[in-house]
């Protein structure tokens, strides 16, 4: 199933594609050795952080503050934290946890990129690919949902624990995985320009955090792999990422 989100300013038209869970057994489970081959380190950009906002020293746990008073039904879109990396080429993967030990994943929460220097204040409809955002957003009761305009929403079960995060900036494709489940979500597919960084924002309300992980890398390195990021092997053979059937 698809998704559009087109304008006329800068960016182009993009599309998103997510996994029918009626093909999962099909497709196979999602390599997650094979994506950490990409994993890279991604901290918090303490120096432009919301002031409603926490965050661990290590820069790697976020947070809402015990004082911010949150108002409305809608999604504090506003909440965002940036990571402190910048990425312009190549494939760059990235872990989040959200739950604790003992705690239920995250009701709200939003993951994704953002073309570098958009860090202007700004309403919920300019958190768009027109603007230059990128994200999968959780919204409680409300569902998940893409920032296309207008949105696509859908349905994830179970709610991810533990979301990866595989960046393809030269193919212009953000994915999206459930790493416990080792299931492979969405991918948003656009033109990026520019250097992009790593957007989170971890809502407000919830007992559980968001914490970015340090991802265990193999051995191999990433440039010397020959593997399919899909346990089982494609139809013509391919490695590399999975075909999500979009033409």
């Amino acid at each position: 199933m698809t998704g559009t989100s087109s304008g006329t300013g800068s960016y182009v038209e993009t599309y998103v594609d997510f996994e029918d869970p009626r093909k999962q057994e099909a497709v196979g489970d999602i390599n997650i050795e094979e994506l950490r081959k990409h994993a890279v380190e991604i901290t918090i950009d303490r120096e432009r952080l919301h002031p409603d906002l926490k965050v661990s020293q290590d820069s790697k746990t976020v947070r809402d503050s015990a004082d911010y008073n949150h108002t409305g039904d809608e999604f504090p879109i506003h909440l965002c934290a940036f990571g402190a990396q910048r990425f312009s080429s190549g494939r760059h993967y990235w872990e989040v946890e959200l739950a604790q030990e003992n705690t239920p994943p995250k009701n709200y929460w939003l993951i994704g990129v953002m073309k570098d220097g958009n860090l202007t204040a700004r309403g919920k409809t300019g958190f768009t690919p027109f603007y230059g955002f990128w994200f999968l957003y959780s919204d409680g009761p409300n569902g998940f949902e893409i920032n296309t305009n207008p949105s696509v929403k859908l349905s994830l079960t179970p709610r991810p624990e533990r979301l990866g995060v595989l960046l393809d900036y030269d193919d212009g494709q953000l994915s999206f995985y459930n790493v416990t489940e080792r299931k492979h979500l969405l991918t948003i597919k656009t033109k990026f320009s520019g250097s992009v960084r790593p957007l989170f924002n971890p809502g407000a309300g919830d007992q559980s955090e968001l914490r970015i992980l340090d991802c265990p890398k193999p051995e191999e390195s990433a440039a010397d792999s020959s593997q399919p990021l899909l346990s089982n092997n494609s139809a013509d053979g391919k490695a590399g990422l999975p075909d999500l059937g979009f033409s």
